[in-house]
């Protein structure tokens, strides 16, 4: 059984040449109706419903279905624990990253912080992305503009806080169409209040205690304190696979029926989030393959909108489970409460629907164009060399409506070196074995070669990178030799 972790140990770090760990939650993406064998499908329909040919520069593959939209960066504020029995409220706003190309911050929004409580409240904002494929943002400014102390002494409200961190260095990077989430842990430690001579007379001030805030966000031995995560995460339903051939989570959740990728991690669904179970069906997020670490939490279906037109579905949730670091009763984590920790969305790989009051048909997966074979490559938030693929069979159906599915025969998971010009693949069944020397058993290794921009033209940056060329002397069993793979970025 894997190891559950502490919520305040979650400092979502960056490993030698891999991302810590992801939170991921999903839902099946297969629906009733008549399959129509290996037919390619559609991206966008008409409003007749119809579904139209796609074209593009390699219709042999699936195209991305990635808003042309800014990026959605999410500050979660995670509070918690400190010096009982004071209660203490900070009041958050115009958070600010910055790179390169210059300064984002959010907008006039409020969030008030109970530091003293364990809560987790998210501040929202939409970031352009200028002409660059991804933006990377170094430091993140914190704004506090009001500090509230209730305790033996009574009551006193700080309208001026000292210390505020500005330009904390920071790894916090944001794709077009995607989210980015960046944890804060704050405590009631993290403001206190001295005396200081002011003009001649003693006076009590708040002062951010900006070591502590380093110590409870920075890994140890790392210079950057705050690191941000790819937060929505690509779903597959693996159902319909034999039960012997997928992972498991532990605890005894059972067998997964889905697994989740975001390109910084990965995560297991067991249960059927539809089912209307409260709080959804479990899932389990895995920090990185072959270790024994990892947090439990929920998932949740998508919600249909009521009217409209065009994508009128919400995206999945998910929320993760951490230690109620107040609870005194046990020490065993799997035993102890739960509080909520991080939250986030997902979508299937590939799914359509139709618009019950206009008839249009649109894709709301992260892939239009869907084939019996697709090889989907996912970039991390190191936006380097290495990323994520994941080869999948599948049959792709018909439901009565017109809407496309797809229903996964077989799937193995792993990564490819633009650097080295490699892919390696692995059994999906061992995303969740803990052992890192079995996590890597069944290994197929196979080569890249060309990699196309855009345009279809070569490159050789990951960060242009749209498609690429991979061929294998010797296949895993029921996938193809050679190929191309598409990059999830628009």
């Amino acid at each position: 059984m894997r190891r559950q972790l502490d919520w305040k140990q979650l400092k979502w770090g960056l490993g030698v040449g891999a991302l810590a760990i992801a939170i991921f939650g999903c839902a099946g993406n297969t629906a009733g109706g008549s399959s129509t064998g290996s037919t390619a499908t559609s991206g966008s329909t008409a409003s007749s419903g119809s579904t139209a040919t796609s074209g593009g520069l390699f219709p042999e593959v699936a195209t991305v279905n990635l808003s042309n939209t800014p990026a959605l960066l999410q500050y979660v504020f995670l509070t918690g624990a400190g010096r009982a029995p004071a209660t203490e409220v900070a009041i958050a706003r115009n958070m600010a990253v910055s790179d390169n190309f210059g300064i984002e911050t959010s907008d006039l929004t409020e969030k008030t912080l109970t530091l003293t409580s364990n809560q987790s409240q998210i501040l929202a904002t939409n970031v352009g992305l200028l002409t660059t494929e991804s933006r990377n943002f170094t430091s993140v400014d914190v704004n506090m503009v009001r500090y509230d102390l209730i305790d033996d002494l009574g009551t006193r409200t700080f309208n001026n806080i000292q210390g505020i961190p500005g330009s904390i260095p920071s790894e916090v990077r944001i794709f077009k169409g995607r989210e980015t989430l960046v944890p804060l842990f704050m405590d009631g430690s993290t403001i206190n209040t001295e005396t200081q001579n002011i003009g001649g007379v003693d006076t009590e001030v708040a002062v951010f205690d900006r070591a502590w805030f380093d110590s409870v966000n920075r890994i140890d031995g790392d210079t950057t304190v705050v690191r941000g995560f790819l937060s929505d995460y690509v779903c597959f339903d693996v159902s319909s696979i034999s039960s012997g051939l997928r992972p498991t989570l532990s605890q005894g959740l059972g067998t997964a029926n889905r697994i989740f990728f975001s390109g910084d991690g990965y995560a297991l669904g067991a249960g059927n989030p539809s089912a209307g179970v409260v709080g959804g069906a479990p899932f389990e997020t895995i920090f990185a393959a072959g270790q024994d670490a990892s947090v439990v939490g929920r998932y949740s279906s998508p919600a249909t909108l009521p009217s409209g037109i065009g994508l009128s579905v919400t995206p999945g949730s998910y929320t993760t489970l951490g230690v109620d670091p107040t609870d005194v009763t046990t020490t065993d984590p799997v035993l102890a409460r739960k509080i909520t920790s991080f939250q986030g969305t997902w979508r299937p790989h590939f799914q359509q629907r139709q618009d019950p009051s206009s008839g249009l048909i649109s894709d709301i997966g992260y892939l239009r164009n869907a084939h019996s074979f697709e090889a989907i490559s996912i970039p991390s938030s190191l936006d380097d060399e290495r990323q994520d693929v994941v080869f999948v069979n599948q049959t792709i159906g018909t439901a009565a409506n017109g809407a496309k599915f797809a229903t996964i025969t077989s799937m193995m998971w792993g990564y490819i070196d633009m650097g080295t010009k490699q892919i390696f693949l692995y059994p999906i069944a061992n995303i969740g074995d803990s052992n890192a020397i079995t996590n890597r058993t069944g290994e197929v290794a196979g080569t890249i070669s060309t990699q196309y921009s855009s345009t279809g033209t070569s490159t050789v940056s990951p960060q242009k990178t749209r498609w690429i060329d991979f061929s294998f002397t010797t296949p895993a069993p029921g996938f193809p030799a050679s190929g191309k793979i598409v990059v999830l970025r628009r």
